[in-house]
């Protein structure tokens, strides 16, 4: 969401008031940027809720390093340089298990970790959020509700907070 819509008030109490009012009207603020805790306005923001699939993601690396250190030693041991040792098998899977095993565990956390950077954004330098004036006054004395950028949202805002000096995208 790289388009906001936020509303500044001056004091907690008519910032909690427009949250919960927001969230009672059906467009419920993602955020608040506040100077200080204020209590009770964890429960009025939805913030959106997007499930990774972080775990399909890992689960998919393990599975092919695993079969990549298995084809490595199958093909090293069957095709590369076969060696008949006392009329066993070439393909002598036991002794295959412990290289795939090891490259399932580290392909997948490796593939896991970058994955779970890049489905965060990191490394992120710059969000489009501090592009606003009123966040650089969030810090110190102001209180920021943050939407997202809808003009339904923006005419229920400029209806029922008049005063609430709402800025949309710079």
């Amino acid at each position: 969401m790289s388009a906001f819509l936020l509303a500044r008030f001056d004091d907690p109490d008519r910032l909690l008031q427009a949250a919960r009012a927001a969230l009672l009207a059906g467009m419920p603020a993602q955020d608040a940027l506040c100077s200080t805790p204020v209590e009770g306005l964890f429960v009025c923001l939805a913030p959106p809720i997007r499930h990774k699939p972080i775990g399909w993601i890992m689960f998919t690396a393990g599975v092919i390093g695993a079969i990549t250190g298995y084809f490595m030693q199958w093909y090293s041991a069957v095709i590369d340089y076969p060696m008949n040792s006392g009329g066993r098998p070439l393909n002598s899977w036991p002794a295959f298990l412990l290289v795939p095993y090891e490259t399932a565990i580290l392909s997948a956390a490796v593939v896991g970790i970058l994955a779970w950077m890049w489905l965060c954004g990191l490394p992120r330098l710059f969000h489009p959020l501090f592009a606003y004036p009123a966040v650089e006054r969030a810090s110190q004395d102001q209180y920021v509700l943050v939407f997202a950028a809808d003009p339904k949202t923006a005419g229920w805002l400029g209806r029922h907070w008049p005063a609430a000096m709402v800025e949309q995208s710079p």
